[in-house]
């Protein structure tokens, strides 16, 4: 069966090259993005998908249909849209945008590998890519709870088309971002003199929130938890109240040991520490949210949380996953994203479908365009995600050989 399903690849070679040629250089923005979906669309099409279907959040599902309805696999990958914010983003704090289009590709041709090959499964290869603009954000949500929501409970395990360096990686840790509001009678003539006042009145607590990140907890796999200020907002200044309002925004990666409330309470403790001797002033700790318009219009108030998640290693799919690699010639290992967040945040720390990334390509790049990854990498990539999807969900074929198929 591998043998046939890499003489297949071999076939579609050309193929994969143009297509990553294609798209290598295509500015995806809010603009172009229809034009970029029309070209995945149209590949899949090409590639011979069983269906091609685009839903309200623009996500495009591609189908590969089993011989039989039982388990399905997904391959998820995404388009990502450029923003502004996106470029202002340094280190952990990115979108997690390293070389999406490698993935992209990998992931739609290893559901042409098995295609062409005529392998048989026992449920449905689901290919997706999914625009977003945050990771983790509404698409993932539309797709399992809407246009997929009949194939949910089915769904035997998903492969992010992630860069893992061919690895078989099980998690990494979460981010969100909140803001620390404070709001009273903060200093006499604040709004006079902002240049000076507004500033000492604000740095004690900055300088607190810095201290604090130098003694966050650290994971022995996921690395270290990281908080960063991103911005600070002065809301103005009511005259007849005397009253005025800042708000330290603040970016924070958070391994699986800490929760969300935790974080949010313990902002607020500091906050509260520092300005306890003003009487006057309120203080609160809130999640950050965002209004996000997507690909068809829909207009979406997304909550800026991403959850962190490990996946045991004993777990079936993903032992099976990396059985199939290292025994076709793969030298692969559990490993864990320390940079990124993906679309496991959504999959597995809350739906708990088992979830697992492979792809080529190294997180450490994370502004790497398609051009950094040879054609040669996104093919073997897109091979062994498609060993993992028959793995997974391929039927016996003991005793078949080439003759008979």
């Amino acid at each position: 069966m591998n043998r046939i399903m890499k003489s297949k690849a071999a076939g579609l070679r050309g193929s994969l090259s143009q297509f990553y040629d294609k798209i290598a250089g295509f500015d995806v923005n809010g603009s172009s993005l229809s034009d970029f979906s029309g070209l995945v669309c149209g590949q899949m099409k090409e590639l011979g998908f069983d269906s091609v279907s685009k839903d309200k959040a623009g996500n495009i599902i591609g189908m590969i249909r089993g011989y039989e309805k039982k388990d399905a696999v997904l391959i998820m990958s995404h388009i990502d849209i450029k923003t502004d914010r996106h470029e202002r983003l340094e280190g952990p704090h990115k979108n997690g945008v390293a070389g999406f289009k490698a993935g992209l590709v990998s992931g739609i041709y290893a559901g042409a590998f098995i295609k062409r090959a005529l392998l048989p499964l026992t449920g449905d290869l689901i290919v997706c890519c999914l625009p977003r603009t945050e990771s983790c954000d509404f698409g993932a949500r539309q797709l399992f709870d809407v246009s997929l929501k009949a194939k949910a409970r089915k769904i035997k395990g998903v492969i992010l088309s992630e860069p893992t360096d061919f690895n078989v990686n099980l998690g990494h840790k979460g981010k969100m971002e909140y803001e620390i509001v404070v709001r009273g009678r903060l200093v006499r003539n604040f709004l006079q003199h902002r240049g000076i006042n507004m500033l000492g009145t604000m740095f004690p607590l900055i300088n607190e929130l810095e201290k604090a990140s130098r003694e966050l907890p650290s994971d022995s796999n996921l690395g270290r938890s990281d908080l960063r200020i991103k911005d600070v907002r002065y809301n103005g200044y009511r005259p007849q109240e005397e009253l005025s309002e800042f708000r330290v925004v603040v970016d924070r990666v958070f391994i699986p040991e800490e929760d969300e409330s935790f974080i949010l309470n313990k902002a607020k403790t500091i906050a509260k520490n520092v300005y306890k001797s003003d009487s006057d002033v309120t203080i609160n700790a809130v999640l950050a949210k965002e209004r996000v318009k997507t690909y068809t219009g829909m207009d979406i108030l997304s909550e800026k949380d991403y959850k962190p998640w490990i996946m045991e290693a004993h777990q079936a799919f993903a032992r099976a996953s990396l059985d199939s690699l290292t025994e076709n010639g793969f030298k692969s290992a559990f490993g864990y994203w320390k940079k990124i967040v993906t679309d496991g945040s959504y999959t597995y720390a809350q739906l708990q479908i088992p979830t697992i990334g492979f792809g080529a390509g190294s997180e450490d790049a994370l502004d790497a365009d398609a051009a950094s990854l040879g054609a040669d990498k996104v093919e073997r990539a897109a091979y062994g995600q498609a060993l993992i999807a028959q793995r997974n969900i391929g039927l016996p074929t003991f005793g078949w050989s080439s003759d008979e198929i």
